[in-house]
């Protein structure tokens, strides 16, 4: 059944289209908070009360202008009644958590019908945190028809799987063409992920063939010479990092891969590598992997087995085959260093193979970008990339680092650079044409005026008369970044 029959809301001034898009994060947030509550209390806890009585006063306040609200998930996005909620770097930890839910129940949506009242979304909301149970969740549609619940409809995810409505949804609010598609492969790899890593620490072995379908669809943006999912890796300040940090990884890598010109198959296997090569990290202690303080030498000694530990749970998957082969060296060897100054430390002569190699490079420069507890602010992804040619470039291949440069530019995704015209701009994805120029959005104009935010100027890319003159340090840009990288 489609989410919503009307046509298009495409007037930006449209009253109807400005109350829903107000509406949609609300609604996201006060749902997601009462989910969390709904796992620590019983329904008639006060605080779950509070939480259920907040959300149901927004879905109210919808229905005031509305016959129904349907809230549906499709192709990795939110809709309200059609129209979708943009994923604002300040929604995204609710956002992906919220989808996580209705995935785990393979609900596609909800529709809230005129007349839904306290008891009913109650009764509704417990049959929903049972169904988190695989074989209570294909019950779910039926369960709440039997417990006479009228206004409150599940819709199952199969039946939103047809074509036409994931069409009719994307002509409403679809962002623009390669970013947008590089949005749904970014984050449906990010939540994939999670499921293997959650899936992995209660079984102790990952999913290989889950990762090859996650990884696929990056393999054939990069090879389509589609960048914009580079950039996406620059988005780090939100809660699924942990995951998004494998995703990054495995983005970067199979750019850089192209960069060296390997094989499909073989950036393929590049990428399911990268993205499993921190799984020993299960076998660390969550105590230790976030501890704000200097670690000991026993907590030092747990870090350092990880890579060891990854090989480990490669090496008791079935069968044997050239990606577990690849997947089990980077893991054990991304670590090691081009130098031999790293870890494992093995006795005998040992090379870093060349996957391991790119996969140690991309894994540095996404960790020294990102926010960590132990640090006062991460570096900008401008002064990682000096970071890994200055310092740090004995560590790694040369031509690793060659290939990252390609892939991220001399301005990476996330830098704000002020240039001759007296222009700052955000860069948002590499151009490999000219490192030099990447595509931006510009943020403060000559004059000193700001482009209004519904109307952004963007370079694609940065023109031949522009030249950077520097780089701006965060605290210097004039905006958050984070929002306008998720946009």
């Amino acid at each position: 059944m489609p989410p919503d029959p009307r046509p298009p809301l495409d007037d930006a001034h449209d009253p109807e289209l400005q109350r829903l898009t107000e509406l949609g994060p609300p609604l996201l947030v006060r749902m997601s908070a009462m989910l969390r509550t709904a796992r620590t209390y019983d329904v008639s806890n006060q605080a779950f009360q509070r939480q259920l009585q907040d959300t149901l006063a927004v879905v109210l306040q919808g229905l005031e202008e509305e016959d129904e609200l349907t809230l549906v998930a499709v192709a990795d996005y939110f809709y309200l009644n059609g129209v979708r909620i943009k994923a604002q770097a300040s929604l995204l930890a609710v956002y992906h958590g919220l989808m996580a839910e209705f995935e785990r129940r393979s609900l596609g949506g909800i529709r809230f019908l005129q007349g839904v009242g306290p008891a009913e979304f109650e009764r509704f909301l417990q049959l929903f945190m049972a169904a988190e149970d695989p074989g209570v969740a294909e019950r779910l549609p039926q369960a709440v028809a039997e417990a006479s619940i009228d206004h409150i409809v599940p819709v199952a995810a199969v039946e939103l799987e047809d074509d036409d409505v994931t069409r009719s949804l994307d002509e409403r609010q679809t962002p623009d063409g390669e970013r947008g598609r590089a949005k749904r492969v970014f984050w449906r790899a990010v939540l994939g992920t999670k499921k293997i890593v959650l899936r992995a620490k209660q079984t102790g072995r990952p999913d290989l063939r889950h990762a090859k379908r996650l990884v696929q669809p990056v393999v054939d943006s990069i090879m389509k010479h589609e960048y914009s999912i580079v950039g996406l890796t620059a988005l780090k300040d939100h809660d699924e990092y942990t995951y998004a940090h494998c995703v990054n990884v495995s983005v970067l890598s199979v750019s850089m891969g192209q960069v060296l010109g390997l094989s499909r198959q073989t950036l393929a296997d590049l990428g399911v590598a990268a993205l499993l090569h921190d799984m020993g990290k299960l076998a660390v202690p969550a105590d230790v992997l976030r501890k704000p303080a200097a670690l000991t030498a026993d907590e030092w000694g747990m870090i350092r087995r990880h890579p060891l530990e990854g090989a480990k749970m490669i090496i008791r998957l079935p069968g044997l085959s050239g990606l577990m082969l690849d997947t089990m060296r980077v893991c054990l060897e991304h670590h090691m260093n081009f130098d031999r100054t790293g870890y494992p430390d093995v006795a005998t002569e040992w090379g870093q193979a060349t996957l391991s190699r790119i996969v140690a490079v991309a894994d540095c420069f996404d960790a020294i970008t990102a926010h960590r507890v132990y640090h006062k602010r991460p570096r900008s992804p401008f002064e990682g990339l000096q970071y890994m040619f200055g310092p740090a470039r004995v560590n790694f291949d040369p031509a690793a680092l060659w290939a990252l440069a390609k892939t991220v530019g001399l301005y990476p995704a996330g830098s704000v650079v002020l240039t001759e015209s007296g222009t700052v701009a955000l860069a948002l994805s590499p151009n490999p044409q000219d490192i030099r120029r990447p595509n931006c959005r510009v943020l403060v104009r000559p004059d000193g005026s700001m482009p209004p935010e519904d109307q952004p100027e963007t370079w694609h890319p940065m023109p031949a008369h522009e030249n950077v003159v520097r780089v701006l340090r965060p605290e210097e840009s004039p905006v958050t970044t984070g929002e306008l990288l998720a946009a």
